[in-house]
């Protein structure tokens, strides 16, 4: 057993000590012995009695034949006190005769418990014999030390044979001074009707209670104290024993109380720092969250104008990602709630902008559906986790231009400045105050010309794109790179993406992917889709599609990405088409004989591809191709003739398939062929027609 600190009496520790000094100081301990009793086998036990003040003196043991003079003498304080006096002679006379004894010859003789203890005038104690000695009122007791006498006990209260410096085994008997003792506390005192088939407190008990009460005075001086068995402890404080199950159920309910509260701040808190609005379960909830005016007004105003784009089953779903958006736009959207607020009555048209957009004008509902889509976007995208970086996204006092942040990237358009997120653009040579970076921050001073999602750094999109970011008709471009949480296909709704330029998808997800939208290649502004190095293998080109004879489409980049299928025919249309980079998937089957249709291609690689048949003849109808790949395939048969006609022509690579036959004599014709790769074939014949071309390296 070792003491512990009880913070309730810590305010006592100075006091004690002092008088702890004090007694040491003076030379003498007053101290009174404990009294010897015999049990009923004849064994000797120590048991502890409670200790008495008397004046300013020392400290006392009160015995039994002690309990007998107080209760006789009670009215008579001066006798009592003569009394006192007569006992700590009497117990010093025991002690030294006690120090005598040999505790070696007889273990079973046990020590004496001597105590000096500091008295103090004023203080009360409850005696647990009040039931035996009814009547009797008599001091508390004060703090003081507790001493386990022994063959080292100098007779004085002062330790001489033990230090704290020394180690843990300590002599038999020996002195040990343990801390001071607290006042005692009827509250906390074990208590027990005393009755005809009872016994007192045992030694173990009163031990126990002032250990549980102890102070300590140095950790090093702590150490287990010895207690004789007293038998069966029986009836041991019910009362107390109920005290503690209610204290430690309060104690238990205050803490779970405490771990909801941190747990809920961590929510809040989170929530704050990412900045990450606030989505709200129900629409109760919302109208309460909601900016001051009638919200079913606007409410049913926004669906009314966002009905063409999403079905109204859905925006009146709020677990959706749509029914999201539309309540963050009629609740907490200034810029949108002021636009439905003063909706004309008569019409029901919505204020202008400022400026607008190029193309879809400047009407106030073309402003609140944009929001509305990024909103979209928005929710769509962190249904799973949140997006390590909010990037302004719905800050509802702000254009939406500004929904982004500047991160440091060389190889964007402009330069070191590569603002991820929501970005516009107006025509060249404009200069402005809002005009930063090649780029304004809204419509204050200028039509916008045309807005740029870029998602080109991780922070960490996740889910499926929604339908609605098809309905963003002022996009210029589209950049999401290095995503491997996004799922499911590209929006079909993505041919209605009429501003588009420019659709790069980079480094994404295993789940994400599906056939290419039809409609993407019906855009007349579309010039560049690049689709590289993402991880799936869900990607396909559609079987067949109306390409619209003015498309613009440039180049057509869909290397290392897993598609599947056949090369279909309908490429054949892009007439525009200057790349067409189909290296690193599964394609199968021929190549098209369309493919000679190409009037514009320069840059036609099907490398690495699962391709057979035969090389088309009417590859010789290419009039501005410069570079021509064909390696790493199952194609058999000849190289056709009508490859010399292709006088533009740098590099030939037909490696690592099945061709047989000769190397046609039409290849002297090749006047620009720099590079020429027919290794791993199975040729036959001479190679004097490569003899003559001089521009090979």
């Amino acid at each position: 057993m070792a003491w512990t600190m009880d913070d309730k009496k810590e305010g006592k520790k100075s006091s004690s000590a002092d008088n702890y000094s004090a007694n040491a100081a003076a030379g003498s301990g007053s101290c009174s012995g404990s009294s010897l009793e015999e049990d009923a086998a004849g064994e000797q036990k120590l048991e502890l009695e409670e200790w008495s003040v008397g004046g300013s003196g020392g400290g006392k043991l009160k015995t039994p034949e002690d309990e007998r003079d107080v209760k006789a003498t009670s009215s008579d304080v001066s006798e009592e006190k003569k009394q006192d006096e007569s006992n700590i002679k009497g117990t010093s006379a025991y002690v030294h005769e006690h120090k005598n004894l040999d505790v070696q010859q007889n273990n079973n003789e046990a020590n004496s418990i001597v105590t000096p203890q500091c008295n103090n005038a004023n203080a009360a104690q409850e005696d647990d014999d009040s039931a035996v000695h009814s009547g009797d009122s008599r001091p508390a007791v004060s703090p003081g030390m507790m001493f386990i006498a022994g063959p080292g006990y100098t007779g004085m209260g002062i330790f001489s044979g033990y230090s704290s410096d020394q180690d843990d085994d300590i002599e038999e008997g020996g002195v040990i001074l343990e801390g001071f003792l607290p006042e005692d506390d009827p509250s906390r005192r074990r208590r027990r009707q005393i009755t005809n088939n009872s016994h007192a407190e045992s030694t173990r008990e009163r031990v126990q209670r002032l250990i549980d009460n102890a102070i300590t005075l140095d950790d090093t001086a702590v150490r287990p104290i010895p207690i004789e068995e007293d038998g069966d402890d029986e009836g041991t404080g019910g009362d107390d024993d109920e005290e503690d199950k209610s204290e430690m159920s309060w104690l238990l309910t205050l803490g779970m109380l405490v771990m909801v509260a941190c747990i809920m701040l961590a929510i809040i808190l989170s929530l704050t720092l990412r900045g990450e609005p606030e989505n709200v379960a129900s629409q109760d909830t919302m109208t309460v969250n909601c900016l001051p005016g009638d919200v079913d007004a606007r409410f049913a105003s926004a669906k009314s104008i966002f009905a063409s784009i999403t079905s109204p089953d859905i925006l009146d779903d709020e677990s959706t990602p749509q029914g999201k958006a539309i309540w963050w736009t009629v609740c907490s959207d200034s810029i949108s709630v002021q636009l439905l607020d003063n909706q004309d009555s008569s019409t029901g048209i919505l204020p202008k902008q400022k400026h607008g957009f190029r193309l879809s004008g400047d009407s106030g509902e073309a402003h609140v559906t944009r929001r509305y889509i990024l909103a979209t976007f928005f929710y769509s995208t962190t249904q799973d986790s949140p997006w390590l970086d909010s990037l302004n996204f719905l800050s509802p006092d702000h254009h939406e231009c500004s929904w982004h942040k500047n991160y440091t990237r060389k190889n964007f358009p402009f330069g070191d400045f590569d603002p991820v997120g929501v970005h516009c653009t107006i025509d060249t040579g404009v200069t402005s105050t809002s005009f930063t970076d090649g780029f304004l921050l809204d419509d204050e001073e200028y039509p916008l010309r045309e807005l740029d999602l870029n998602f080109r750094v991780d922070i960490n999109l996740n889910g499926q794109l929604p339908l609605e970011i098809g309905y963003l008709v002022d996009c210029k471009s589209i950049g999401l790179e290095t995503h491997t949480r996004l799922t499911g296909p590209l929006p079909e709704t993505m041919g209605n993406m009429a501003s588009l330029y420019s659709l790069s998808l980079i480094l994404n997800g295993p789940d994400f992917g599906g056939e290419l939208p039809r409609g993407l290649f019906q855009l007349r502004n579309l010039r560049n889709i690049n689709l590289i190095l993402n991880m799936g293998d869900k990607w396909s080109l559609p079987d067949s599609v109306q390409v619209d004879e003015d498309a613009q489409l440039e180049q057509l980049d869909l290397s290392r990405n897993g598609f599947t299928g056949n090369i279909p025919s309908w490429i054949a249309q892009l007439s525009r088409l200057q790349t067409l980079e189909l290296s690193h998937n599964k394609f199968q089957g021929a190549i098209p004989e369309e493919i000679g249709n190409l009037s514009s291609i320069k840059h036609l690689n099907l490398m690495g591809n699962n391709l057979t048949g035969t090389i088309p003849s009417s590859l010789g109808q290419l009039p501005a191709i410069e570079i021509l790949i064909f390696a790493n395939n199952d194609l058999q048969g000849e190289l056709p003739d009508s490859i010399g006609n292709l006088r533009t022509l740098l590099l030939l690579d037909v490696g690592s398939n099945e061709l047989t036959s000769v190397i046609p004599s039409s290849f002297a014709n090749l006047e620009s062929l720099r590079y020429l790769l027919l290794d791993s074939n199975k040729f036959n014949g001479t190679v004097d027609v490569l003899e003559s071309m001089k521009n090979l390296t």
